[in-house]
């Protein structure tokens, strides 16, 4: 996905919700501490690495997952989660009715990162009962990890479709709370659905956009999962939705 077009989607999440105050305060790495700033380095430094070797097919996306979600399991979040405000980060505007608030997160004050990553560092707020709607992507690899906060988190495997349904699998359904992760590629469970059950919820998200090496990226699959037909193997035919429509039922309840 081409710089320009990648900001332009993160914007479309944004809409008004975010203060300039706010981005400025996130973008320019003041939400991490003195301390913490060399340890985010390492860690998106890591995911630099893991994408480059994703692109350049040394691994295949499920072990950029597998790498990925071992990488972050192992980190020690105290000190991240004690170096950000997020009582205040709660009382700003930042919270859409009826999806996520998606920024994009530049370190440029953060010594050791290349000025070009290889990824998307996201930091992303939802508020009680808003969703990450359902839906899947092409073309990319991404994790999502509860900074603080818990939310209902489901995934899907596709098992085929056409233009109006998507077959899933359920392969994930359960509560997520501080520090908890999940992956998606093409590759495995790549419809994921997050929705928040505490007032505010904030999560970190790295992805990972044309892993084939090129700069193609089609957009999200979204589906009703709740409203699709049950299958006799445990498969759903789930319609395809518009993301109107998946913001209308999924997106605040």
């Amino acid at each position: 996905m081409e710089q320009s077009s990648r900001r332009t989607f993160v914007r479309q999440m944004l809409g008004s919700a975010l203060t300039f105050s706010l981005v400025e305060i996130l973008s320019s790495g003041q939400m991490l501490g003195a301390k913490v700033k060399p340890l985010a380095a390492k860690w998106l430094m890591e995911v630099r690495g893991l994408t480059s070797d994703l692109r350049g097919r040394k691994l295949r996306p499920v072990e950029w997952q597998e790498r990925v979600e071992d990488l972050f399991r192992r980190i020690d979040l105290a000190d991240l989660l004690r170096s950000i405000d997020y009582a205040k980060l709660a009382k700003a505007p930042l919270f859409p009715e009826d999806h996520e608030s998606a920024l994009e997160l530049e370190f440029p004050h953060v010594r050791g990162l290349p000025a070009e990553l290889t990824y998307v560092p996201m930091f992303i707020a939802l508020k009680r009962g808003r969703a990450i709607v359902p839906h899947g992507h092409h073309n990319m690899a991404s994790m999502h990890m509860v900074l603080d906060g818990e939310v209902h988190a489901r995934h899907y495997e596709k098992r085929g479709g056409d233009d109006k349904y998507l077959i899933v699998e359920p392969t994930l359904d359960t509560t997520f709370a501080r520090g908890d992760l999940s992956t998606v590629s093409d590759e495995r469970n790549n419809v994921h659905w997050f929705k928040a059950l505490t007032d505010s919820v904030f999560m970190l998200n790295v992805a990972a956009f044309g892993i084939d090496g090129t700069k193609n990226y089609t957009g999200r699959d979204y589906i009703d999962p709740l409203g699709g037909q049950k299958l006799g193997d445990g498969t759903i035919r789930a319609r395809r939705l518009t993301d109107k429509e998946a913001f209308k039922l999924y997106g605040n309840s």
